[in-house]
């Protein structure tokens, strides 16, 4: 068994580097994979572009996993790539326990070790995406309002939705600016605009957005005020935003309490009750 058992350690160590250096290299986006097939049918009509395009973005989701890489941000990574992440990652939390295993005297407390690590390898992609998936969709939730704003201000300008969209992309940063330029990226190639905002929204996923997608849209076919609707949609993204804020804060005395059960009262006991204890002890 112990001769065995540090090739077998090798072994599983080599396999789960090797899956997890595999996995790294990026792959080709979706989105880059649609722009480079629409590029080689650029000669011909708007209708023939036009279904192809739906033709291409019908396959855009395949899988739960393959959406929450898309809302990620994550377009160089394929299903494939991660689960081979995570085979790699229980690789290594295997590797570890069988090291824990041969150098530990207690075998049970190894074993119950060695499936702990083992666990959070297996946990730990799918952590590190929704991460950051939620870091993506705050990020969008932060830079949506000012965006409305000077979206708000070019179109009161005169300028065409087109081209407002295009000012206001170029003066935003984060995953929105990513989002939009994708977006504007597909309309010029001549993929209609509400299909292409319908999209964006699809892809993003994050309430803020698919309220302005749909407002925007319900304005353009109904022949409202856009810059009016413009603004109400930043007033009521930032509203959104405050409410959040607010929960959270209403929501810290609740996280607090268990911080403060293990370490806070502890130390009150040591404080109120050490002095006393230690006045014992020298008596004695």
């Amino acid at each position: 068994m112990t001769a065995i058992s540090p090739v077998a350690v090798a072994g599983c160590g080599a396999i789960s580097a090797f899956l997890i250096v595999f996995s790294a290299f990026p792959a080709r986006s979706p989105m880059a994979a649609r722009l480079k097939k629409l590029e080689r049918v650029s000669e011909k009509s708007v209708s023939q572009r036009i279904t192809i395009i739906d033709q291409i973005v019908s396959k855009e989701r395949t899988s739960r996993l393959q959406q929450r890489l898309i809302e990620a941000g994550w377009y160089g990574v394929t299903p494939l790539a991660m689960t081979l992440r995570t085979i790699g990652a229980i690789g290594i939390g295997a590797v570890t326990a069988l090291m824990i295993m041969l150098f530990f005297p207690v075998k049970a407390l190894a074993l119950v070790t060695g499936a702990f690590v083992a666990l959070i390898g297996w946990r730990f992609p799918s952590m590190l995406l929704s991460r950051a998936l939620k870091q993506r969709k705050e990020s969008i939730q932060r830079a949506l309002p000012d965006f409305l704003d000077l979206l708000s201000t070019t179109v009161q300008a005169g300028l065409a939705l087109n081209a407002a969209f295009v000012q206001a992309a170029d003066s935003t940063t984060g995953a929105l600016k990513e989002e939009l330029l994708s977006m504007l990226a597909e309309v010029r190639l001549g993929r209609p605009r509400t299909d292409a905002f319908n999209a964006m929204a699809d892809r993003v996923n994050e309430d803020s957005t698919t309220t302005m997608v749909t407002a925007i849209v319900q304005a353009e076919r109904l022949g409202s005020n856009l810059s009016v609707v413009l603004q109400e949609l930043a007033k009521e993204t930032r509203d959104r935003r405050w409410f959040r804020a607010e929960e959270k804060a209403a929501q810290l005395p609740i996280k607090m309490i268990l911080p403060m059960a293990l370490f806070m009262i502890p130390s009150l006991y040591l404080m109120i009750f050490g002095p006393v204890i230690a006045r014992v002890v020298t008596h004695r």
